[in-house]
């Protein structure tokens, strides 16, 4: 089978290269890129025409490729099942603010102790991008997912507030940035690229699903078991997610990025995406941070409802639009998810009630399930080959460093200015932040697919 499976990818190989190069009067072959961006890959690496294809089979891979390995296979179940896990563990961070508030701990302290542990996360982005790739994939997932049962131990002996539940989130912190960059970069070398805004939503399904009901889940063990309780839940649920990887096949793509790659990501055909993941953090950090706050002191309804809301947008976002995704502009698609999530902060205070919180959860939701995968599959779209996982690494390093300025900043606005004036500051950034692509980069304007960074 080895053998066979050798033949069917040289096959490959050659026919890419006899498609790439083009005939006299014609530049250009369907389904094949201008001889500009096979020129363009040669600039950028260093390479010739025959390395530069060579080294594009490890991350675009080419049409042939894509029907050898298709996308629902074994490992990609098993992927959204590790998934699945993790994130109805992390439905104990939906209650850790309104936790701490019982702790007798201010709005602004919250802010700060939740964005310090997304701090940790967004530090060791780099780094673990650069790791990760080269054949350990399978190795931090299991890694992120132990060290998240871990970390939430102490917080079955947590009575008081104390520097102490700084060392708690920094450790939860490394525990999500090692499991979210392992699992982005698994899905970045394994899914076919004309399928990847569709690879990536569906994975998106797999940690929405238990968010779905996780609102409900959570109150409804803390209503028997405390926190403590639903802190020992969650300890067991990560251990079991841990386990599932070491059944998982690990990609054969390996990249070995370097330090100076990390420029490339700087560069403003990464710089814009990647800013928009950060105003996508800034929305998201702010609604499920303060949101849950915000409803107890207001002694109103249950975070249950908005969180259920919230997830059902997204399953159905992606469920319903999962093909469409690759056929419109990503750009476009962004945009106008960017421009959900900030309705989303502008309802809350806009309609307060049941009715409320239902336009909250259908609005961000709705955003939040267009967003992340197009942005997602537009920034692997930029990326040069051999840097999937680091590409990856970088945009969620982006994302979570919105939640950082969505928990810590926006929370001493809602402790001095109170929340209303916290939402409507939020929806104000993200919005100004959107409207700002259309001046900075043309394709969000043209609706075009960029080409790869120089």
């Amino acid at each position: 089978m080895r053998r066979i499976r050798q033949g069917v990818a040289t096959e490959a190989y050659w026919a890419s290269m006899v498609r790439k190069r083009p005939t006299p009067g014609n530049n250009t072959l369907p389904g094949v890129p201008p001889v500009a961006d096979i020129m363009f890959l040669d600039r950028h690496e260093g390479h010739n025409e025959a390395g530069a294809d060579a080294a594009g089979l490890e991350c675009n891979r080419n049409h042939e490729t894509q029907h050898v390995a298709p996308l629902y296979d074994r490992d990609y179940i098993l992927l959204n099942i590790v998934n699945f896990l993790y994130s109805l563990y992390s439905v104990i961070y939906i209650f850790l603010p309104a936790y701490m508030y019982r702790l007798g701990i201010r709005e602004g302290a919250i802010g700060v102790l939740m964005a310090s542990g997304t701090l940790v996360s967004v530090v060791l982005k780099p780094g673990l991008g650069m790791v990760v790739g080269r054949g350990a994939r399978r190795a931090f997932l299991s890694l992120g997912a132990f060290l998240a049962a871990a970390s939430t131990v102490p917080w079955l002996f947590v009575t008081a507030p104390g520097t102490h539940l700084f060392l708690i989130r920094v450790a939860q912190g490394a525990s999500f940035s090692i499991f979210t960059a392992a699992s982005y970069a698994y899905i970045a070398a394994s899914a076919p690229p004309a399928r990847r805004a569709e690879a990536l939503g569906i994975f998106g399904l797999s940690f929405f699903l238990p968010v779905s009901v996780g609102g409900w889940i959570g109150e409804w063990v803390i209503g028997r078991a405390g926190f403590q309780g639903l802190f020992a839940a969650g300890i067991g649920v990560a251990f079991l997610a841990a386990l599932f990887p070491l059944a998982m096949r690990e990609p054969s793509p390996r990249e070995r990025p370097s330090i100076a790659s990390l420029r490339v990501f700087l560069s403003r055909p990464f710089l814009l995406p990647n800013t928009a993941g950060y105003l996508f953090g800034v929305a998201y950090g702010s609604i499920f941070t303060f949101l849950p706050v915000y409803l107890v002191v207001r002694g109103s309804e249950s975070i249950g409802a908005f969180v259920f809301v919230y997830a059902l947008s997204v399953i159905g976002t992606r469920t319903l639009g999962r093909k469409m995704l690759d056929r419109l502009p990503r750009e476009w698609v962004s945009l106008c998810a960017l421009l959900l999530m900030g309705t989303g902060n502008l309802l809350i205070p806009a309609f307060p009630g049941k009715v409320g919180i239902v336009l909250v959860g259908a609005a961000a939701g709705a955003g939040h399930g267009l967003l992340f995968p197009a942005l997602s599959a537009l920034v692997l779209d930029r990326v040069g080959e051999g840097s999937c996982a680091m590409a990856m690494a970088m945009f969620t390093a982006a994302f979570d460093m919105g939640l950082v300025t969505g928990a810590a900043a926006f929370g001493f606005v809602a402790e001095r200015f109170g929340y209303e004036t916290m939402f409507i500051t939020a929806a104000a950034v993200v919005g100004t932040g959107t409207a700002t692509f259309f001046l900075l980069d043309p394709a969000f304007r043209k609706a075009a697919r960029p080409e790869p960074a120089p």
